[in-house]
């Protein structure tokens, strides 16, 4: 199970034995916050990127339902990540390919993102995107070999369990 509780506990113990700081986005930062929430000796700093503080509550509140409210538009992709839609879509090494060079900023003849917060992934711009200057062509090859072993059912089944 993968609740903010575990997680935290295992983040904790991972960062004491290492001897390391922590830091995350996404989920990964309300994970930090809750590590400081629980144990407030371990954590003396915090940062956050894309992630603003929530605190814990009783009540369940659906992502479906915090990203539609307004509250917290900039999940938007998470919704597609637990869809299915992008492991239907994206299947062989080259599609990988392009996804990832969407994620890390390729952009379109036009200018236009291959992704962005709100929406997600646009599967109809990837085959048109340039490549990004952010990556390497090799380190974006190395990583769709990668992800072409298992696609991404580990990336987006990891955030169906966790939404």
């Amino acid at each position: 199970m993968y609740s903010f509780k575990r997680t935290a506990d295992d983040m904790r113990e991972l960062a004491r034995q290492l001897g390391q700081a922590l830091a995350d986005q996404a989920r990964g930062g309300a994970i930090v916050f809750r590590i400081a929430l629980w144990y407030p000796d371990f954590v003396t700093h915090i940062f956050s990127i894309c992630t603003p503080y929530t605190a814990p509550s009783k009540n369940f509140t659906p992502l479906e339902v915090i990203v539609k409210s307004g509250r917290l538009p900039n999940f938007g992709y998470q919704l597609q990540l637990v869809s299915g839609q992008l492991e239907n879509a994206i299947q062989s090494k080259e599609q990988i390919r392009q996804l990832l060079n969407g994620l890390y900023g390729g952009r379109t003849a036009t200018g236009e993102p291959g992704w962005d917060v709100e929406h997600g992934i646009y599967l109809d711009r990837l085959h048109r995107l340039k490549d990004t200057v952010l990556v390497s062509k090799e380190m974006l090859d190395y990583y769709a070999d990668q992800y072409a072993i298992n696609g991404l059912h580990g990336t987006c089944g990891y955030n169906k369990r966790c939404f």
